[in-house]
């Protein structure tokens, strides 16, 4: 069963993303709320995908993916979900790796479907 990562700081958008990726029943869900315990997460569950949001109460998100890309024994997926939505924005989470980027308000059927892509499921 493939492994996700949440890391979310708004308790109600992780749970919507959570029930919506458990309703699938395909996937082992984990859930962060802050950028150290995301990194806390990684390395002891080595997600196949982090959902990622970009602003966080203390590491972001985007140091986050860097910091997963930039390790060679990682071999994590990584979604950006997050309100920042300009291009310089989605250019930024690009080139630090990111795998897809989405925004928000997202709609719970692209996301499933991007997840699925993503973990050739």
């Amino acid at each position: 069963m493939k492994k996700i990562l949440i890391v979310e700081d708004e308790e109600n958008v992780r749970s919507l993303i959570r029930e919506t990726l458990d309703f699938l029943k395909k996937y082992e869900i984990h859930e962060a709320g802050t950028g150290r315990e995301a990194l806390e997460k990684i390395r002891e569950v080595q997600p196949d995908l982090v959902i990622l949001d970009i602003m966080l109460p203390d590491i972001d998100g985007y140091s986050i993916c860097e910091q997963i890309k930039g390790d060679p024994s990682m071999n994590t997926m990584v979604l950006i979900l997050t309100a920042r939505s300009s291009e310089l924005d989605k250019k930024v989470g690009y080139s630090m790796g990111a795998d897809e980027y989405m925004t928000k308000p997202f709609g719970l059927a692209d996301l499933i479907a991007k997840v699925e892509l993503l973990l050739g499921a």
